[in-house]
């Protein structure tokens, strides 16, 4: 029997995660379906590619080459659908975009417009955090990724492409609703819901804060920006969220931007990818979309996320 594409696509994803039930998730697969290739994939080698020791998984020697061939292997295979659709003149192909969890709001708009323009193209979007974002980056899953800040110490190119005002919010019954110039150390005497570590808007925030040296004793950590939303809904306490995550629920009066100086907090989301990255066709056609449709991307966006304001 013959190692096939499709068992090293399995080992590859095995191997990023070192977690088969991980692997099996991503690839719509069962645990066993996974675990069933990878055996025949490690009898026809020959050698095993995984050991466990203790509750991790690792890589042998000979998995360690085996990752670096499949890596060479699906980077040629890349290449030659590139230069295939160069001759062909025909846009296909599948954008593989990662996006932080804030952008999780309007990404689908932006790839709404972006496949009325390339029907032919298939999108697939993953939503992670900051960090496992930033992990994808590194392993070079996805043709891009949609984040706010990006690191200066990894190899990346950047591409701004929309505001991002973070903004503080509470319910309208909160007592600091209404005031106006609040000092920005008013957070401190409130419990304020946060993201988990790992988050890029947590780290935003948190820098934010430190430069006004603003200090938060009472906090809650939340796993998403919906279960913030909710829990200030419940009056647990205030937060700052993207204005693009809470459009909805200030214009239905669920929620309320409070007055505090120094906020928003403005930055920009950016297409990223690795500065050695051969962009695929249609993650080409995208930056070149958004440069040239970009003012008609920002006008939907801003009408549809930005309208609602403090009064």
């Amino acid at each position: 029997m013959k190692m096939t594409l499709r068992q090293l696509m399995l080992f590859g994803c095995v191997a990023r995660h070192m977690s088969y039930t991980r692997a099996a998730e991503e690839m719509h697969l069962t645990q066993p379906a996974v675990s069933i290739q990878l055996k025949q994939l490690e009898e026809h080698i020959g050698l095993p590619l995984f050991e466990s020791i203790g509750k991790k998984l690792h890589l042998t020697a000979a998995g360690t080459e085996l990752q670096l061939a499949c890596k060479d292997i699906f980077s040629r295979l890349d290449n030659l659908e590139m230069a295939l659709t160069r001759m062909k003149g025909v846009m296909h192909g599948t954008l593989r975009i990662a996006v932080v969890t804030s952008a999780m709001y309007f990404a689908p708009h932006l790839l709404g417009m972006f496949q009325r323009e390339y029907p032919e193209i298939k999108i697939r979007l993953i939503v992670r955090n900051r960090d496992q974002v930033l992990r994808r980056l590194a392993n070079n899953e996805d043709d891009l990724v949609l984040m706010a800040q990006v690191p200066q110490d990894m190899k990346l190119v950047s591409y701004p492409f929309l505001d991002n005002p973070m903004i503080p919010l509470a319910t309208p019954e909160h007592p600091l609703v209404g005031e106006r110039g609040l000092p920005i150390d008013a957070f401190a005497d409130y419990c304020f819901l946060t993201r988990e570590e790992g988050s890029g808007s947590r780290k935003a925030i948190e820098d934010h804060l430190r430069e006004h040296d603003v200090v938060l004793e009472d906090i809650m950590e939340l796993g998403s920006s919906e279960t913030i939303k909710q829990g200030l809904m419940a009056g647990l306490g205030i937060s700052i969220l993207s204005r693009h995550s809470v459009a909805l629920e200030l214009a239905t009066g669920l929620l309320t931007e409070l007055d505090v100086e120094s906020f928003p907090i403005v930055r920009s989301w950016c297409m990223v990818h690795h500065e050695e990255k051969k962009l695929s066709p249609a993650a080409q056609a995208f930056i070149d979309f958004m440069h040239t449709n970009g003012m008609d991307a920002r006008e939907m966006l801003r009408n549809r996320f930005m309208s609602a304001s403090i009064d």
